[in-house]
């Protein structure tokens, strides 16, 4: 189910999902040579990995809608970690990943 509209890295990681079924299972070789492709770029390493459990968490304190003790706590973090994690958001430098309970 390739589109004429996506371009060709885009064409290729879909076929590399339905192959492996998740870009999670692709084995790293192929990862490698799909980073080589000129359309793709490496995450770098200021970019911040968050859970989208994280994510939601740290949102509500950013919206004002839970302090920072509270969830520092429940994500068993310091407050510190959980700053970074704002700033990298507040930054758009954050990417997100699966929940290991998910």
């Amino acid at each position: 189910m390739t589109s004429k509209n996506w371009s060709k890295e885009l064409e290729v990681i879909h076929k590399l999902e339905v192959r492996y079924g998740s870009m999670a299972n692709v084995p790293e070789s192929k990862l490698a040579n799909l980073h080589k492709m000129p359309g793709i770029k490496t995450v770098s390493g200021d970019y911040m990995e968050i859970t989208r459990t994280q994510y939601n968490a740290i949102k509500l304190v950013m919206e004002g809608k839970q302090g920072k003790i509270r969830t520092s706590q429940e994500l068993k973090h310091s407050n510190a970690w959980l700053d970074n994690r704002i700033r990298a958001i507040d930054e758009n430098k954050y990417y997100i990943t699966e929940d290991e309970n998910a």
